[in-house]
């Protein structure tokens, strides 16, 4: 009994120092905040703050991803002499190359003369034809009711008072949320179906599953397909574990 005792002690004992936490900083001359760091085997997430430093938690062998929409993917397998440094990290500029564009019709190599040949024409916006207010973004319906019951004094007082504006900035969050369900829905559908092995009646199940990690509006706003990926495929793990279990 003593003996099985004290292996527990030491199991637990191991266990408690097997998750390190990682400390480091990008050192890019610019753009070193914002950058998203990525824990991917076991999903964690933060970013580096305005002087480009961070810290996570990993334990020995894990994968580190870097990403940011100016830099390429950096990735960092967690070694013993990873885990004993400061990490001073430097990512690679993304180079994006364009798509080749063909003009018609055939230039003749005269500058002043193509350009005069050339017909082009302006493209029809609210900026184009002067419209006031042009450049801001309209509130969704949930937005505008939070806005109404908040823009008279008297108005929010009764409705604080009566739990309505509470309650309609609540349907905020759930209507950001779900346009966000929506976005991974029609951007990786096939993939959690034919990848990660969700049937086809399960998707919409597995994504409302997903997103209630603290993390899912954090990680879907990276825009990072590497990042949700990953994250997906966790979750995915997770989720065909409870549904064998019913």
């Amino acid at each position: 009994m003593k003996t099985k005792l004290s292996y527990l002690l030491l199991l637990l004992t191991s266990l408690s120092f097997s998750q390190n936490l990682l400390k480091g900083e990008v050192t890019n001359e610019v753009d070193f905040d914002g950058i998203h760091v990525f824990n991917k085997t076991h999903s964690k997430y933060t970013i580096t703050d305005e002087f480009g430093k961070f810290q996570i938690e990993v334990q020995l062998n894990d994968t580190l991803v870097l990403s940011a929409l100016q830099y390429e993917l950096k990735e960092i397998i967690i070694t013993e002499e990873v885990l004993q440094k400061y990490q001073h990290i430097v990512l690679k500029a993304k180079v994006n190359e364009l798509d080749v564009v063909y003009i018609m019709p055939k230039l003749s190599g005269n500058l002043l003369m193509d350009t005069q040949s050339i017909k082009t024409k302006n493209a029809v916006t609210a900026k184009t034809l002067g419209l006031p207010n042009a450049h801001v973004i309209p509130p969704t319906q949930a937005e505008r009711k939070v806005y109404v019951a908040t823009s008279t004094s008297i108005d929010a007082i009764i409705n604080a008072i009566s739990g309505r504006t509470k309650m309609l900035k609540q349907l905020v969050k759930w209507e950001k949320k779900s346009n966000l369900e929506e976005n991974v829905h029609a951007n990786f559908e096939e993939i959690i179906q034919d990848e990660f092995k969700i049937p086809k009646n399960k998707v919409y199940d597995f994504i409302f599953y997903s997103s209630q990690d603290k993390l899912f509006s954090q990680i879907i706003k990276t825009n990072s397909s590497m990042i949700i990926y990953e994250f997906l495929q966790s979750k995915s793990i997770e989720y065909l574990k409870l549904q064998a279990q019913k």
